[in-house]
C-alpha cells in the first residue's frame, strides 16, 4: 500500500496511448478510483516489434516493476510485441511470485508464468453477434469474410464466430467465402480489387474481423466507382476510432475493453482479500452502427467522435507551432528547465498532476543514482528528492491513476515523467511529441553545461578529479588551507580495501560514482568533498556532533547504495573522522592515514576467522535488505551450521551478536531516510521493515541517544 494507506495496482503495457489501451485502462481506472485503489501505469512509449538499439533505453522503464509498492498487477499482454521488453517483464514478475498478476490478453508463446491468470472479450461471441446482425437484420445469406493471419489463433476464432452464425440460421458454411488477411490495409485493398476485376463475385455482405482491413476495402472501393452498401455491405470490427477519415461512414463493433478492465480490478481486488480471483463472464461487444450496412449511423456517435477529433486538432496545432522546445533550448540550469515546462503545461491534456522525475545524476554519464529529484511542473515549490523505489510518495489526494512515461536519451537513462489525473481519460500519443521535446532538450542542456564547464575551468581545472568531478588533493588542500577550522572535522573515507580488483576503469567506475555520490550525500550542500586518491575520498565537514556520530551516519550512507556494495561488498571501506585541529592539512591526512591503517587492520585480522567469507556475506545481505532482520529464521537458513554454532561464530568473529547487528542494519537505513529522503516516518518504518512505526521510532531512540524528529532536524 502506499503511504495514505490504499492498494497500488500497477498495470503494465506497452504504447499506453493506443486506442486499445486506453479503452482497457478506463475502464481499469473507474473501477479502481470507486474501490479507493490508485492506479500505477508502467509503459514505454513506442515499443517497435524488433530491438532497436536507439529505444532499447525506453524499456528500462519496466525496472519500476522490482520495488514493493504494488500489491498486484494488470498485465495487458497483446500491447506488448518486444521479446526483450516481454522477458525484461518475465524476470521482474517471477521474482516476485507471491504478488498476483491478472492477465488481459491471450496466452502468448515464452510470455507466461504460472501465477497468471488470464481473462479476455470473446472474439468469436462478437463476431457472431456481427454475422446474426447482417442474417436478421438485413436478410443476407451470402456472407463473405476477411480475418488475419492463418497463423493466429485470433483469426480462427472470429472464423469460427462467423460459422456459428451461420449454422445457427441454417445456412451452410463454404469453405471458398473464408478468406484469410494480414490485418492491415493491404487485405482490404486486396479482396476489393478480387471482387472489381471480376477474380470473386460480389457477396451482398463482406465481414472484415478488424476496422483496418475494411477501410483499406472502402477506400479501394471509393477508388474503383463501387457503390457501398448498395453494391456489397461491410462491417468491420475492433473500432479503430478512425472511420471519419473513410466513406462510407463504416459499420463496426467495439470489443467491450472497458468492461474488462473493470472486471479486471475487480478479480484482482477478490484475489487479495479472498485467495481466489472469483468466476469470469466474458464482456460482450457492443456494436457500432454506420453507413456500410444501410442501418445508418447514430447521431450520439457521430457527436462523440467529431468532439475527439476537433479535441486532436486543437493539440495537434498546439504542439506544432508552440515555442516549447525553442524556449527549453535557451535555458542555463535545470530550474530553468522545469520553469519553462510549466509555462507550457497547457499542452498537456486534462492532467491534474505533473512531475518530471530525474535520476540525481542524469548530467553524468554512468549508472543511474540511487535518487531522484521530482520537480513539480504545474506549479512552482521545492524538487522533492526520494529514494527511486519510493516514487508512490507522489501519490497524494483522492485515488487516481499515475502514468510513468519514460525520459531518455540515446543510450543514457534520464529519469520519468509522471502524469496523474482525477478521470479515466488518459493521454493520447500527441503527448510523445512533448515529451521528445523534453528528452531531447535536456540532452541540450546537458552537452551546453559540459562544454560550458570545460570552458571554465579547462579539463575540469588542476584542483578537480576526473571522474568525479570533485575536488582531488590539491584542491582539498587549498580548502584545508582556508577553511573556518571551528568546529571542523576531516572525515576520510577509503573503499575497495583487500585487493579486490575490477578490471579496467570503465569497469570500476559506476562503483567508485556510487561511493562518491554517497560522499555528496553526506556532505550536503555546505561542506566540502574530495577523492584524493583511486580509492580515498576526503570531506570537512562542519559538526557540533563529534566524531563517532559522523562516522556512524558516513557508514549508514554508503551502506545503502547498492551499485557499491554489490561490487565491493560490507567489508571493503574504513572511515574515520578527526577533528581539524592541525596546522597543516599534512599533518591532519597523516592522522587520518593511521586511524584507516589501524581499523584495516582489524578487518585484515578478522578475515583470518572460521566462516568469515560465508559471514560477510550474510551480513552484507542484511544491510541491503534490513526488512529481513525481523526473520531469524530465513536468516538462520543462510548459514550452513546450526542456529547456536552460527551465532556463537557470529560473535566471535564481530565482538558483537547477530541480533544486535540486525538491529544496527534497520537503523542504518533509517539514518539514511531521515538525512536524505522527505518521508514520513511511518514509511521510513516500513521500509526498515517495521510493521509497528511506534516501536521503531522506540528502537532508534534506544540506539541513537536522539529520537528520529531530533535526528532529521540535527541533518538539516
Amino acid at each position: 500500500m502506499n503511504r495514505n494507506g490504499r492498494r497500488v495496482y500497477g498495470v503494465i503495457t506497452a504504447n499506453a496511448a493506443d486506442i486499445e489501451q486506453r479503452e482497457i485502462l478506463s475502464g481499469i481506472i473507474s473501477r479502481a478510483q470507486s474501490l479507493e485503489i490508485d492506479i500505477a501505469v508502467i509503459s514505454n512509449i513506442y515499443n517497435p516489434t524488433e530491438t532497436t538499439e536507439a529505444l532499447k533505453t525506453e524499456n528500462c522503464i519496466y525496472d519500476l516493476l522490482q520495488y514493493d509498492a504494488f500489491d498486484g498487477f494488470i498485465l495487458i499482454s497483446e500491447s506488448i510485441l518486444n521479446p526483450d521488453v516481454q522477458q525484461r517483464i518475465l524476470k521482474h514478475l517471477q521474482n516476485r511470485s507471491s504478488v498476483p498478476v491478472l492477465v488481459i490478453g491471450v496466452p502468448l508463446p515464452g510470455f507466461v508464468l504460472p501465477h497468471f491468470r488470464f481473462i479476455n472479450t470473446s472474439d468469436e461471441k462478437d463476431l457472431e453477434k456481427i454475422t446474426e446482425h447482417l442474417i436478421q437484420q438485413h436478410g443476407f445469406t451470402e456472407i463473405h469474410i476477411l480475418t488475419g493471419h492463418d497463423y493466429i489463433n485470433a483469426s480462427h476464432k472470429r472464423v469460427d464466430g462467423y460459422r456459428n452464425a451461420l449454422e445457427t440460421h441454417g445456412i451452410p458454411v463454404q469453405e471458398k467465402n473464408i478468406f484469410y488477411g494480414d490485418f492491415w490495409l493491404t487485405s482490404g485493398k486486396a479482396q476489393a480489387q478480387k471482387y472489381s476485376s471480376g477474380e470473386l463475385p460480389f457477396p451482398q455482405a463482406l465481414i472484415c474481423c478488424n476496422d483496418c482491413m475494411a477501410y483499406g476495402f472502402l477506400d479501394e472501393c471509393l477508388e474503383q466507382g463501387i457503390p457501398v452498401p448498395e453494391k456489397i455491405a461491410v462491417i468491420g470490427y475492433e473500432y479503430s476510432h478512425e472511420r471519419r477519415v473513410h466513406a462510407p461512414l463504416l459499420t463496426t463493433c467495439q470489443r467491450n475493453r472497458k468492461a474488462l478492465g473493470e472486471e479486471a480490478v475487480r478479480m484482482l481486488t477478490e484475489k487479495l482479500q479472498s485467495g481466489e480471483y472469483g468466476s469470469f463472464t466474458p464482456p460482450e461487444g457492443t456494436f457500432i452502427p454506420g453507413e456500410t450496412c444501410g442501418c445508418g449511423a447514430e447521431l450520439s456517435d457521430i457527436r462523440c467522435e467529431i468532439r475527439a477529433a476537433q479535441t486532436r486538432a486543437v493539440y495537434d496545432f498546439l504542439n506544432l507551432f508552440s515555442q516549447l522546445e525553442h524556449r527549453l533550448t535557451e535555458c542555463r540550469s535545470i530550474e530553468e528547465f522545469a520553469a519553462q515546462c510549466r509555462n507550457f503545461r497547457f499542452m498537456i491534456r486534462d492532467v491534474q498532476q505533473l512531475y518530471l522525475c530525474l535520476y540525481e545524476n542524469w548530467y553524468e554519464p554512468g549508472m543511474p543514482a540511487e535518487n531522484m529529484v521530482c520537480y513539480n511542473l504545474l506549479s512552482a515549490e521545492e524538487p522533492l528528492i526520494y529514494r527511486k523505489q519510493e516514487f508512490f510518495c507522489l501519490f497524494r489526494g483522492e485515488a487516481a491513476p499515475y502514468y510513468f512515461c519514460p525520459l531518455f536519451f540515446a543510450q543514457q537513462e534520464l529519469g520519468y515523467v509522471i502524469l496523474g489525473f482525477d478521470h479515466p481519460d488518459t493521454f493520447d500519443h500527441i503527448f510523445r511529441n512533448w515529451l521528445k521535446s523534453v528528452s531531447n532538450a535536456l540532452e541540450f542542456l546537458r552537452m551546453k553545461n559540459d562544454i560550458l564547464y570545460l570552458t571554465e575551468c579547462q579539463n575540469l581545472s588542476a584542483r578537480r578529479d576526473t571522474l568525479t568531478g570533485m575536488y582531488n588533493e590539491k584542491g582539498i588542500r587549498k580548502a584545508y588551507q582556508t577553511a573556518d577550522k571551528n568546529d571542523l572535522y576531516a572525515v576520510v573515507l577509503q573503499i575497495g580495501l583487500f585487493g579486490k580488483e575490477h578490471g579496467t576503469l570503465q569497469e570500476s567506475a559506476p562503483a567508485i560514482l556510487d561511493a562518491a555520490e554517497a560522499i555528496r550525500q553526506f556532505c550536503g550542500n555546505h561542506d566540502v568533498c574530495g577523492k584524493i586518491s583511486e580509492k580515498t575520498f576526503f570531506c570537512l565537514v562542519h559538526s557540533s556532533y563529534g566524531t563517532e556520530f559522523l562516522e556512524s551516519f558516513l557508514e549508514a550512507v554508503l551502506c545503502q547504495h547498492t551499485v557499491y556494495m554489490q561490487t565491493y561488498g560490507l567489508d571493503s571501506f574504513v572511515c574515520c573522522a578527526v577533528p581539524c585541529t592541525a596546522e597543516n592539512y599534512t599533518e591532519c591526512q597523516e592522522l587520518c592515514r593511521k586511524l584507516l591503517d589501524q581499523k584495516t587492520a582489524q578487518i585484515s585480522e578478522r578475515r583470518r576467522l572460521p566462516h568469515y567469507s560465508e559471514l560477510n556475506q550474510i551480513r552484507s545481505r542484511l544491510y541491503c535488505e534490513p526488512e529481513m532482520t525481523f526473520d531469524s529464521e530465513q536468516i538462520y537458513t543462510l548459514f550452513g551450521g546450526s542456529k547456536g554454532y552460527f551465532r556463537q561464530v557470529f560473535r566471535n568473529c564481530y565482538g558483537f551478536t547477530l541480533h544486535d547487528d540486525c538491529t544496527a542494519a534497520r537503523i542504518a537505513r533509517a539514518k539514511y531516510c531521515l538525512a536524505v529522503t522527505s518521508l514520513s516516518l511511518a514509511e521510513i518504518a516500513r521500509q526498515c521493515g517495521y510493521h509497528d512505526a511506534k516501536y521503531f521510532m522506540r528502537q532508534f531512540q534506544q540506539e541513537t541517544g536522539v529520537t528520529a524528529v531530533q535526528y532529521r532536524n540535527m541533518m538539516k
